[in-house]
């Protein structure tokens, strides 16, 4: 019952979090050093990052916007061109697509708009000062409705979370206790969790999460999962694989400290809510 419980709230519906905050800001480099050889080797160096992470965290299918600058600089981090929403000076808003690249350029363009309208959720954040390059997600909707569905879907993660705690068959380390009880898992971990405990028993050892300068209200979409015998991480492996809507970005076996595990990651941005659309 827990299962079906688990597998009917969840809905693949990115975009419902909690209020994104402002990564702690570095005093503002001048548009004089900025100019400087040194400053644009620095400024190509942020969006290097910026793109490179992209291109290995963000779902396959988001439209990413972009100005031409580092629209340039995903592609050659490997971003098909198909892929981005290019944002020239004159377009109005960063509507149509759904993760947009917020650097300085746009960060002046669109003001604070940016952040109160459109994109309110940091999923990563790149360099510091007036030169730091932020990833958001642009909420359908808007930043209202995304103000709304806060609680309700910080609490719907904490049921799943605790639903998961009380199973027989999930072992918890301190570390994945504290994030299950806090709500702080991403829904798809959590309901993927939810179907494997019930073939066979986990070992939780730790969730996290490859995104810098994130919003901590962005679940963490990683996770070490160990099981009671080696047979059962090549099960696990064969389960994952199966899997369709809640098939990870990326999964394989791999030795931690603590022994064998499976290393699960889903991309961003995810579905960061249980409780519907």
């Amino acid at each position: 019952m827990a299962v079906g419980a688990l597998v009917t709230l969840a809905v693949s519906h990115p975009g419902h979090a909690r209020q994104a905050q402002q990564p702690r800001q570095a005093p503002a480099a001048s548009s004089t050093a900025a100019a400087t050889p040194a400053g644009m080797q620095a400024a190509a160096a942020t969006r290097g990052q910026a793109a490179e992470w992209i291109a290995q965290q963000v779902l396959p299918s988001a439209l990413v916007g972009c100005d031409p600058l580092m629209c340039q600089a995903l592609e050659a981090a490997g971003v098909s061109a198909s892929r981005l929403f290019v944002v020239e000076p004159s377009t109005p808003d960063p509507l149509g697509a759904e993760v947009i690249v917020a650097t300085p350029a746009l960060r002046s363009q669109f003001g604070s708009r940016l952040v109160t309208v459109y994109a309110p959720l940091l999923l990563a954040s790149f360099g510091s000062g007036a030169q730091r390059i932020d990833v958001r997600y642009i909420v359908p909707g808007g930043t209202a409705v995304f103000e709304a569905s806060l609680a309700p879907d910080r609490r719907a993660r904490i049921e799943a979370g605790e639903q998961l705690l009380s199973n027989k068959n999930v072992h918890a380390s301190p570390q994945a206790r504290q994030a299950l009880a806090a709500g702080d898992v991403d829904p798809r971990l959590l309901v993927t969790l939810s179907l494997l405990s019930h073939q066979m028993p986990l070992r939780l050892v730790a969730f996290d999460d490859a995104s810098p300068g994130a919003s901590p209200d962005v679940p963490l979409r990683g996770a070490e999962i160990g099981a009671a015998a080696p047979a059962d991480l090549s099960a696990m492996l064969a389960f994952l694989a199966q899997q369709t809507i809640y098939q990870p970005s990326h999964y394989q076996e791999a030795r931690i400290a603590s022994g064998q595990v499976v290393t699960v990651q889903y991309d961003a941005p995810g579905p960061l809510g249980l409780n519907g659309p």
